[in-house]
């Protein structure tokens, strides 16, 4: 059996989109960080958060991968904690 080591850096406050709720998580994974969006129905706190690419609409072929649009500005207002858990230190230096 293959167990997975993976380690949440950083999860974004949950919003309410619709009937759902949804959070970006900054996690590592084989020394590597990446990002993933969860989402639950909404009222249903108990339930496990599904992963993105189970949203019935997920569509990786679309410029929002099928996410509600709504994911991009709360992207952007979290945006400097999350490339802080990404490990970027913000806009890089082109010349020095």
């Amino acid at each position: 059996m293959l167990l997975i080591d993976e380690s949440v850096r950083y999860t974004t406050p949950i919003i309410r989109v619709g009937k759902h709720e949804w959070a970006m998580q900054v996690y590592e994974l084989g020394g590597r960080c990446h990002t993933r969006y969860r989402w639950r129905r909404l009222g249903e706190s108990d339930t496990a958060w599904q992963d993105e690419r189970d949203w019935p609409r997920y569509d990786p072929h679309d410029t929002h991968d099928g996410f509600p649009r709504t994911l991009c500005r709360h992207y952007y207002q979290h945006q400097a904690a999350i490339e802080h858990a990404l490990g970027r230190s913000g806009q890089a230096t082109l010349f020095e």
